[in-house]
């Protein structure tokens, strides 16, 4: 029985050092195969650094995916040179895995994971529809990235390209007949289910913009092997489970990690979705 542990929204520099540290113990005694820090680790890029060094010593392998914090642009470092180079580079350096071009196995278990930008298709869908170009033009008005990210790359086309890595990953392991089930860990959620809604809170649906990618969710609804969607960013814990036409069912979850303080959820190759 392989044991996957996945935290995120860790955010060192809020949260403190002693309080990531108590929690990183607390993991070790899960005895897990594989432990996934799924995005916002830390910012400026010392505390995503320091947030590894934290969580170098558990047992087994540890893998890292970036969140929409690790990539604000700081201390002389642009957004495209943290995400292409130095993000990868410092995780690589401590031992660890980059899962966003990895795929991790444990006997029947295939474990793959994405940042999975936002590409505007999780706000509320009791607002009138509105065109890319807008969401781009006013997210600074909702969300931070619109000020602190300083790539070219549209939101739409990031997404896009994360989306048809994490399918092509997914494919692998679909052809793989000693893969038998599939987690996704992702940062941006996936699924209406990991959203929470708020009608009637304008601010809130238009945020949701920024929140879900429920594109890519449509993209892997279908892959049979498929158990688990694990994700963070919101900093709600929500969840439920995803049925399929002559599919089995499986389960998505947000983990309930917040500023200060941070959580983790155990998921295991023999749980089922219920």
């Amino acid at each position: 029985m392989a044991t996957v542990v996945v935290t995120s929204d860790l955010h060192l520099g809020i949260t403190s050092e002693r309080t990531l540290r108590a929690m990183a113990e607390d993991i070790a005694l899960e005895q897990p195969d594989l432990t996934i820090l799924a995005g916002d680790l830390g910012e400026p890029f010392h505390h995503f650094v320091r947030c590894l060094n934290i969580f170098a010593n558990l047992p087994g392998e540890v893998a890292v995916l970036s969140g929409n914090h690790d990539i604000w642009a700081c201390e002389g470092h642009s957004s495209k040179d943290l995400w292409e180079r130095d993000l990868p580079e410092a995780t690589r350096g401590m031992g660890m895995l980059w899962l966003e071009d990895t795929i991790w196995q444990c006997e029947k278990l295939g474990v793959v994971g994405s940042l999975a930008w936002y590409d505007y298709s999780a706000v509320d869908p009791t607002l009138a529809p509105l065109s890319p170009p807008f969401y781009a033009e006013n997210k600074s008005k909702y969300n931070l990235d619109g000020k602190r990210i300083n790539w070219d790359w549209s939101d739409v086309d990031f997404a896009t390209r994360l989306g048809d890595g994490l399918c092509e990953r997914l494919q692998i392991l679909d052809h793989d007949a000693s893969v038998q089930t599939i987690f996704v860990v992702t940062h941006v959620p996936l699924f209406e289910e990991q959203i929470l809604r708020k009608p009637g809170d304008m601010r809130w649906s238009f945020g949701n913009a920024y929140f879900g990618n429920l594109t890519t969710g449509q993209r892997i609804i279908d892959q049979p092997k498929l158990t688990r969607v694990i994700s963070g960013h919101t900093h709600v814990g929500r969840g439920g489970v995803i049925q399929r036409d002559q599919l089995p069912p499986f389960r998505a979850s947000v983990i309930p990690s917040d500023y200060n303080s941070p959580a983790y959820v155990v998921a295991r190759d023999t749980d089922v979705a219920t």
